[in-house]
């Protein structure tokens, strides 16, 4: 006799949990910036658990996988060629983002998170919301080193990473200084004009506004659509193989 499942919504998740396994870093491979490029399935995945209706009964699963997924980035990065701190660094800052955004959700998986986050594991810290502004800082200061990481840093804040601004519910004109000052670094290394901006606030008008959460299934697809055609925009020298980040995370989303 076949068991029947005793958890609600089992099947659900079930199902789920066997489309996480098509999210195989193989479909990296065309965005010119490798650190993106190979982080872009897990971001999709992410992203994409954000939209999960039921619990998962195993979270240690999800846990494992995102923890294997993290490792098999590292090394790629390195056989990329990659110094062994800036790896270590985009590591830290790839942990944070997860780790903020899953422990927003209210979910099972959340309270599973917050006792074993992966920056505990990989970095024996409980959180990175102030250092990963700290570690930006630094990094524009060698913009020309750094600027791999720095567009992925930037592509995280696009995504709804704000660290400690979202902690202390801080004043986000502060954030968005430091995000215009990044934005316009990059385009200074891309040799790119001034272009309008993509405001993070909502005390000024501005064409773009981004939500500080990403709660519901519709608000993540439009924020990913606009905040990657901004990135497209803002950075053309990737235009030609950037746009596959947007039909990636499209995918995972559908």
């Amino acid at each position: 006799m076949s068991e029947q499942p005793l958890w609600h919504g089992a099947d659900q998740s079930s199902r789920y949990l066997n489309k996480l396994e098509q999210y195989s870093l193989t479909l990296r491979g065309r965005n010119v910036n490798p650190i993106i490029d190979a982080a872009t399935p897990l971001l999709g995945m992410i992203l994409r658990m954000q939209d999960l209706s039921v619990d998962l009964p195993e979270p240690d699963y999800l846990y494992r996988q995102v923890q294997t997924d993290i490792e098999s980035i590292e090394q790629f990065l390195e056989m990329e060629g990659y110094e062994p701190g800036s790896i270590v660094t985009f590591r830290y800052v790839l942990c944070t983002f997860i780790d903020e955004c899953v422990m927003s959700a209210d979910s099972s998986l959340a309270k599973y998170w917050s006792h074993k986050s992966l920056l505990i594991h990989f970095h024996n810290e409980g959180w990175g919301g102030e250092r990963v502004f700290q570690i930006t800082e630094r990094l524009m200061n060698e913009p020309k080193r750094y600027k791999d990481m720095l567009e992925f840093i930037y592509l995280c804040f696009g995504l709804g990473f704000r660290g400690r601004y979202k902690v202390q519910n801080a004043n986000n004109d502060e954030f968005e200084r430091l995000f215009r000052r990044l934005q316009s670094l990059l385009q200074s290394l891309n040799g790119e004009p001034a272009s309008t901006r993509l405001h993070m606030g909502a005390k000024k008008p501005a064409r773009y506004f981004l939500p500080k959460q990403l709660t519901t299934r519709h608000i993540v697809i439009g924020v990913v659509g606009i905040l990657l055609l901004a990135y497209f925009i803002y950075l053309s020298k990737l235009n030609s193989q950037s746009a596959s980040i947007l039909e990636q995370l499209n995918m995972l989303l559908k």
